[in-house]
């Protein structure tokens, strides 16, 4: 009997340690999900959730021809008006699967290569964007996590999911201080990322 509960305590304890060490994750750690999909961390809020970055990219279109999806996002940013990741934590995967629903996923480049890396991870918003970015340039420790682990690092601009008007859609240069609306057909850096 004694043993029993022993092995039961010890159980629980095991259990309680990982629940515990991947709840306690700080931006650069790597994360890995439970599909064995992983990335880096790049923010985490109060509660300990946060957004993960892919370790792979490719330089893509956002559309093959032009149309317009109508995603839920914000619409006309300035440069001095950056937008709150918390506000719109998320709002990437749900405009990636719009994007996929609406254009088919052979006239969505973007979004389906970000949808490719596994179920859960998407084509960032803006506001996500914009906060991999910050982290990026004020800390320099996610490019240097990518490089050392033998991966592409940041390098460029990146697509968003975030539409302006019809035929253009938000990129972001990783300087992080300049965004703006290019033609959906050009070709630029994609990214995807993951909530955990």
């Amino acid at each position: 009997m004694k043993k029993v509960k022993f092995l039961s305590l010890l159980s629980l304890f095991f259990i309680s340690f990982l629940s515990y060490s991947q709840n306690n994750v700080k931006v650069g750690d790597f994360y890995t999900f439970d599909d064995d999909t992983k990335g880096i961390v790049f923010y985490v809020n109060e509660e300990g959730h946060g957004l993960v970055l892919s370790l792979e990219e490719e330089n893509l279109k956002w559309d093959n021809e032009t149309h317009f999806v109508y995603c839920q996002d914000i619409v006309q940013i300035t440069n001095e008006e950056y937008p709150s990741v918390e506000m719109h934590l998320g709002l990437g995967e749900f405009n990636t699967a719009f994007i996929i629903a609406q254009l088919g996923d052979n006239k969505a480049p973007a979004a389906t290569y970000s949808r490719s890396q596994g179920l859960e991870w998407y084509l960032p918003s803006v506001a996500e964007l914009y906060q991999l970015f910050s982290i990026a340039n004020e800390h320099g420790e996610i490019n240097k996590i990518l490089i050392e682990n033998g991966h592409k690092p940041l390098k460029g601009s990146y697509w968003t999911s975030s539409e302006y008007n019809n035929g253009e859609a938000w990129r972001i240069k990783l300087s992080g201080k300049v965004k703006r609306c290019s033609k959906l057909a050009l070709r630029t850096n994609v990214r995807a990322v993951r909530q955990f």
